[in-house]
């Protein structure tokens, strides 16, 4: 989700690698944050990680009760964070903030002082830490050693249920998970809705993100769309074959092209003619 942000050190990691560099990366979490060793074994790979013999990076949401349930000093503290600290940089971040929601400027401010002392430990962090994301990158580890490559490991930090939809890929064959939700991220917003990895989706201009489930999200889509399933978002090509019996076809691709280009993502083949 975060690209190549390591790109001078960070290479991609095969598949029978994906477990034991995950179980050392989490064992190094422990050690740094003892009181919320617990919280890492909720970390869950999302994306096309497990799904292909070559990821890229690893892609790790985790339900954001397991981060804090509640901004209060104790909780925050159990991070080893100073909570007048924290609340020094969420006031900050809360002045400046335009459309972020009360609680996504604490969240930030959290995984900002976690990342902090993530990268004092001797983590690599890289990119901006969002109230979504961190952005690490690891050793990969074999079953019996650590090697000298490394492998970008970002953190997803939302609804759990959210996240693994938001970001399922189902490891397509020439396509990246982004095709997929792209597209989905494009239908939304030709009906006036802004999607939020993290978060949900609202009303552009809005600040409430007032769909935050999947069931919802697709209850929306099939509103202004036609009968949309859950079993129809999994794929571009089913979505793409749903979509394209709308009216609504030629305004929404034209947005996802535009997408696509931003992201220097390739065209699936469905869509070369249109370029």
């Amino acid at each position: 989700m975060g690209g190549n942000i390591f790109k001078d050190i960070a290479k991609p990691i095969a598949l029978e690698n994906i477990e034991p560099t995950m179980e050392m990366y989490k064992k190094r979490l422990e050690q740094i944050f003892p009181m919320k060793a617990l919280s890492f074994s909720f970390f869950e790979i999302v994306g096309s990680g497990m799904k292909k013999e070559i990821s890229g990076d690893l892609d790790i949401a985790i339900d954001w009760t397991h981060i804090v349930r509640h901004f209060t000093k104790s909780e925050i503290e159990k991070w080893g964070v100073d909570y007048d600290k924290w609340e020094t940089r969420y006031k900050t971040i809360s002045k400046r903030a335009r459309t972020a929601t009360d609680r996504m400027c604490k969240m930030r401010a959290l995984l900002e002082e976690i990342s902090g002392i993530m990268f004092e430990a001797g983590i690599k962090i890289g990119g901006n830490t969002t109230a979504g994301n961190i952005f690490t990158c690891f050793p990969q580890c074999t079953q019996d050693i650590i090697t000298n490559d490394y492998v970008q490991i970002d953190w997803m930090v939302g609804d759990i249920d959210w996240l693994r939809w938001a970001y399922y890929s189902h490891g397509e064959a020439g396509l990246k998970g982004l095709h997929r939700t792209q597209l989905i991220v494009a239908a939304f917003s030709e009906i006036g809705y802004t999607f939020n990895h993290f978060e949900g989706v609202k009303v552009k201009d809005s600040k409430e993100w007032t769909i935050t489930s999947p069931q919802e999200a697709i209850e929306t889509l099939s509103k202004h769309y036609g009968t949309l399933t859950m079993d129809e978002t999994q794929t571009f090509k089913d979505l793409h074959s749903w979509l394209s019996k709308s009216n609504k076809y030629d305004a929404v691709i034209a947005r996802y092209l535009g997408i696509l280009k931003l992201a220097k993502a390739n065209i699936p083949t469905e869509l070369r003619e249109l370029v």
